[in-house]
């Protein structure tokens, strides 16, 4: 049988710090008609990379199971094949043998098929596109450039009697063992799934406990601390059990009214909303975070959208205005030093912000840009607060406050798209 396989990945260098972020398997057998498929989104235990290519966030990754995990299921999958199978297999392969080598696991000799050479180069795309074979689904999602892969291999092999031969010699590939897991694999179209849900397990605890009105005697300090906790618990965008269950504990135990939790919970919406609006532009990144976040706190969400077309049109001449004044840093952001990780998806002056553009900005509102995050730092600028890179992780174990891109342009009233 024939593997065709395909990676997403974090970036291009496979032996240094880019990991796989998704990986998808076709299984063939010798007439050409598909057997097995198998995929699933990996935590790269790091940044995401460049979104704008596999379409991939951090909070997509950070509930997937990492390689390690994976690894028995993918070898199961690929048990009794013979050939691997891709486009740009180099590509591919190189990133398999550094995750198999990662987990001290030798990646084993196979016969590879490159399709990109047999169908004399160009992307995956393009060379369906000339042969007359419908691209099914998104360029750059694993499984759907996997299919694509199988059925370009079929039509390519038709007219290579002698790659036929050699398929047939092919040796068996011994495919190592890897001590078995109970990870649970997350497909992108589960995220879809995910997405659709209805109110989160903690809102569906909460309500039904609460009393539809305020008691006479409105304990103020109970609301304030409710406030704190659910601000520190959405931080990171995302409401785990115990989390959820710390709210409805609290809310429980000092008889919080319905009516209560319902204002914070709009209340907390609407700083989000004008956090977006300030700037007279709320992008399509901003207007996903709105949505996830009324959803986390059990609001509707049918009409935020014209909400917030409404209220970004009468601020843009305000903000037209403001933006003629030359903002420097506040004074308690002068002399704090900063560092920078992941992509950055903003242009400044029609212009890409590169690493060394975000910290000649930095530089020039009176911070001091670093490359490397000690316990000394002030503050972390992530392309995605839910980054796993290595800065990111060194940041939170040193308590070390991380900004979104956001929220450093915001912060020193710097102008970008």
């Amino acid at each position: 049988m024939l593997a065709v396989i395909d990676v997403e990945t974090t970036g291009f260098s496979a032996y240094r710090f880019d990991r796989i972020v998704e990986i998808a398997i076709v299984v063939l057998d010798h007439l050409g008609s598909t057997k097995l498929e198998f995929s699933t989104l990996v935590n790269p235990e790091r940044d995401v990379g460049p979104t704008s290519v596999h379409g991939l966030r951090a909070s997509d990754l950070i509930q997937a199971p990492k390689f390690g995990e994976i690894m028995p299921i993918l070898l199961a999958s690929l048990e009794g094949t013979t050939v691997l199978i891709g486009h740009n297999l180099r590509f591919d392969v190189s990133f398999l043998e550094a995750e198999f080598g990662r987990l001290g696991v030798s990646f084993p000799e196979c016969q590879q098929i490159c399709t990109m050479h047999l169908a004399g180069g160009g992307s995956l795309p393009k060379a369906c596109s000339q042969l007359g074979i419908e691209f099914k689904g998104v360029a750059h999602s694993a499984m759907a450039d996997a299919r694509a892969t199988a059925r370009l291999f079929n039509l390519l092999a038709g007219d290579e009697p002698g790659l036929t031969r050699q398929l047939f010699e092919a040796p068996p590939t011994r495919w190592p063992v890897y001590p078995s897991t109970s990870a649970s694999l997350l497909r992108r179209e589960d995220l879809a799934n995910v997405k659709r849900n209805d109110r989160p397990s903690y809102i569906q605890r909460l309500i039904p406990k609460m009393d539809q009105e305020p008691s006479q005697s409105v304990n103020h300090g109970a609301l304030l601390a409710y406030s704190t906790l659910l601000a520190q618990v959405l931080e990171d965008r995302e409401v785990d059990e115990n989390e959820g269950q710390a709210l409805v504990e609290l809310a429980t135990k000092w008889s919080i009214s319905r009516k209560s939790i319902e204002t914070i919970h709009r209340d907390f919406l609407n700083r989000i909303q004008v956090a977006a609006l300030l700037d007279g532009m709320v992008t399509e990144e901003e207007r996903a975070d709105i949505h996830k976040v009324a959803r986390l706190l059990g609001l509707p969400t049918h009409d935020l959208d014209k909400s917030l077309d409404d209220a970004s049109l009468h601020l843009q001449e305000l903000v037209l205005r403001v933006a003629q004044i030359d903002f420097s840093a506040t004074d308690a952001l002068v002399g704090k030093t900063v560092c920078f990780t992941g992509e950055c998806d903003f242009l400044f002056n029609g212009e890409p912000l590169s690493r060394e553009t975000l910290m000649e900005l930095a530089s020039a509102k009176g911070l001091v840009p670093v490359r490397a995050v000690t316990k000394k730092l002030d503050i972390l600028v992530a392309a995605d607060t839910l980054s796993q890179s290595g800065k990111a992780s060194k940041a939170r174990a040193y308590g070390i406050a991380i900004w979104s891109n956001e929220d450093f342009f915001r912060s020193l009233r710097i102008s970008v798209r």
